[in-house]
């Protein structure tokens, strides 16, 4: 059974471009617009196996999102990649995030760090086509 991702993000060019990247990795990608979005999303899906998180959103940003997150058990445990364009003196531990990417997303970094970060968590099926990514565990 394919993993899924949550795509949290404002810019519906990024939902697309990280959608599709990952689509094409096997995934299976749910988007949201904003936190208040992906906390509707949530209640009706099984958790993902990540979640990549804007920081910048109208609505409900980032910070909004990680405390309702925190409040809730079934998404605790959830893993959080944080996408922001302003990263100053952020580290994934101070934001309750296992990373914090810079803005514009290196791809092929985001997707090494997806496929770290689900392989240590739960053990992932590649799909037919896509290589092994047991290589890339030990990357950072």
């Amino acid at each position: 059974m394919a993993q899924s991702i949550l795509i949290i993000d404002d810019d519906a060019d990024t939902r697309s471009l990280l959608g599709a990247s990952l689509t094409e990795q096997g995934f299976i990608v749910y988007a949201a617009r904003d936190g208040r979005h992906a906390l509707q999303i949530l209640e009706r899906i099984s958790p993902p196996a990540l979640i990549l998180l804007d920081y910048n959103m109208p609505v409900m940003n980032g910070k909004q999102f990680l405390a309702a997150k925190r409040r809730d058990a079934r998404w605790q445990a959830i893993p959080v990649v944080l996408l922001s364009a302003w990263t100053h003196e952020w580290t994934g531990a101070r934001m309750d995030v296992i990373e914090v990417l810079s803005k514009p997303v290196d791809l092929e970094r985001l997707l090494a760090l997806v496929m770290q970060t689900i392989s240590t968590t739960q053990t992932p099926i590649a799909p037919p086509g896509v290589p092994d990514s047991s290589e890339s565990m030990h990357q950072h």
